[in-house]
């Protein structure tokens, strides 16, 4: 009977310091996994932000030269996200009716200027682009093997609607 407590006594002893070895691990990869996680969060709102900023350029022909407005929507679209930016272009080109752009030196991808015009053959396709970024911190970034910071760079592109 004696003989059975003890072996009791000592397997709870070693049950102890299997979790006070085994803890710090758990912590780490619980933590990176929360990182992990908040990165793809921000991703995906920076997609989200990149959209919106697009949409409003595709709207009409006016919309799609204002960069600033698309811009100011695409860091707004985010508002848990601090330290976004937002650059927005507008690109205009000269496109068969099958769809395929030719790129010659006489017909070179503009800005969408008024001497814009196009050959009878081709007509005017033009899109805006609106690019995000923002570098994220992530909470584990004293730890080797995990980065202190990670890049985050999402685009959309939209036709105009003419």
């Amino acid at each position: 009977m004696t003989l059975l407590r003890r072996a009791r006594r000592s397997e709870a002893g070693a049950a102890l310091v299997e979790l006070a070895i085994a803890l710090p691990f758990l912590v780490l990869v619980f933590a990176a996994t929360i990182d992990f996680g908040r990165i793809f969060y921000a991703s995906i709102a920076l997609t989200n932000a990149a959209r919106a900023g697009a949409q409003y350029g595709a709207h009409n022909a006016a919309q799609s030269g204002d960069t600033a407005t698309m811009q100011t929507r695409a860091t707004g679209a985010s508002p848990n996200l601090t330290g976004v930016t937002a650059v927005a272009t507008r690109l205009c080109e000269c496109a068969t009716d099958a769809g395929t752009i030719p790129f010659s030196a006489t017909s070179p991808p503009n800005t969408c200027d008024s001497s814009t015009a196009c050959s009878s053959t081709t007509h005017l396709v033009v899109t805006v682009t609106v690019t995000v970024s923002k570098t994220f911190t992530t909470i584990m970034s004293g730890v080797p093997g995990i980065p202190g910071s990670v890049s985050l760079s999402r685009t959309a592109t939209m036709r105009v609607m003419q």
